[in-house]
């Protein structure tokens, strides 16, 4: 249930603040705008309020905001093209402020998890000669937050004497780490803390919290010894798990991303809550999203130069819906940077130059502009219905990729 209305909530949000974009910014030009619908038809709810209609549809996979932009030989105010394609941009840009305003609540307000690997000796094998359990307590009179602070602190000021807890007591002890030396990995148990949906290991039905036993009948004990068998293998791995006392086998075959071999696993960790001052929250809000639109654009233009790649990577309906409905049960920090993700997306989605998208709207109203005059109705239905058929088309394959996952799974 908890799944299903986060599903609803966030869909409904993030569609809601994209076609408000448009409405907002229609009305303040001087554009008529007919009806605003947040889902599908069947309506539910209608309501006209001065002479926009304002619909709550039953289908909640988007909503719609019916502008007259003069593209489509529709009676239209005197606004000039610049003012219209404002009304265009207006959407994908409310979607990027919901990003912000996300983001700003996370880190000002919500919190979000830092995780946290316990610097306690995982492996009998090391250089240091310290015993499985024993735990780094200081580095050169430094308290150690975690393991990562800690190798940190023996790289950087290195001989040096570290003080351990042991089960016959405090130790301490001096080391010398010559390079690229690991003094010992982290007791850190095999149970996984995410399964990202569209990834193998999700695919082959491994979820959050399963205990990963063995990697092709090996023993795995902590989580290195798991990364020391998948990382870069593209072999089919016979992955054995335990959930809910339940043992059973996932074969999972590793998928190359953005130029890395992933199975698409993270691990559970103990996590502190962080907060920043309000005003630095706002900063980081900002440049975080800035940050993100950037990764986003770059990553999209390498996959659009690997069609295959980037059939593999897309998802539908389904896999949004599969994703908000997991991080909803992981907490709501992961929620929240989960919606952020998606509205940026959507954001980017509708800047291509597509027709029927907003980047397309904005390309026809630039010629117009640069012409001095209207594109004539019947080649801007041609353009319209070019840009249908690539949607169309577009949506069929991100379907049918949905479902194929879908149907692959079960089997």
């Amino acid at each position: 249930m908890l799944s299903i209305l986060a599903i609803i909530f966030g869909l409904g949000v993030i569609v809601f603040f994209h076609e408000m974009g448009h409405l907002l910014m229609s009305k303040a030009v001087g554009l008529d705008v007919p009806r605003f619908s947040l889902g599908f038809p069947p309506h539910i709810f209608k309501r006209k309020i001065g002479r926009t209609e304002y619909c709550i549809g039953v289908i909640p996979l988007g909503g719609y905001c019916k502008v007259n932009l003069g593209t489509t030989g529709e009676p239209v105010t005197e606004v000039s093209w610049f003012r219209r394609a404002l009304v265009a941009l207006a959407g994908p840009f409310a979607n990027l402020a919901l990003t912000v305003l996300i983001l700003i609540t996370v880190f000002g307000i919500v919190g979000w998890d830092i995780d946290i690997a316990p610097a306690v000796v995982g492996n009998v094998d090391n250089p240091l000669g310290l015993c499985v359990g024993d735990t780094v307590l200081s580095v050169n009179g430094y308290p150690v937050t975690d393991y990562y602070d800690m190798l940190n602190r023996m790289y950087s000021d290195a001989p040096g004497t570290l003080t351990a807890a042991t089960a016959a007591g405090t130790l301490e002890m001096e080391y010398s780490l010559p390079a690229e030396t690991v003094p010992f990995y982290a007791l850190i148990p095999v149970v996984i803390g995410e399964a990202l949906v569209g990834f193998p290991a999700y695919e082959s039905g491994i979820r959050a919290g399963d205990s990963i036993i063995a990697v092709d009948g090996r023993p795995v004990a902590i989580w290195y010894d798991f990364q020391s068998l998948v990382t870069g293998n593209t072999d089919e791995l016979a992955i054995e798990y335990c959930r809910n006392g339940i043992i059973d086998t996932a074969y999972v075959t590793p998928g190359e991303y953005d130029g890395r071999i992933l199975t698409g696993v993270t691990v559970l960790l103990p996590t502190e809550r962080a907060r920043l001052p309000i005003f630095r929250a706002i900063v980081e809000g900002v440049r975080a999203a800035g940050d993100g639109t950037i990764y986003v654009c770059i990553t999209l233009f390498r996959l659009f130069k690997k069609p295959a790649e980037l059939v593999e990577s897309s998802g539908g309906p389904i896999y949004v819906a599969e994703t908000l409905g997991q991080q909803a049960r992981s907490g709501l920090p992961s929620y929240l940077y989960t919606l952020a993700s998606i509205s940026m997306a959507i954001m980017i989605f509708n800047l291509l130059p597509i027709p029927v998208l907003d980047g397309g709207h904005v390309v026809i109203l630039i010629i117009e502009g640069i012409r001095g005059k209207p594109i004539s109705k019947r080649n801007v239905q041609i353009i319209q219905q070019t840009g249908m058929v690539i949607i169309l088309m577009l949506f069929l394959l991100i379907i049918f990729k949905d479902v194929s996952r879908v149907i692959t799974r079960v089997h």
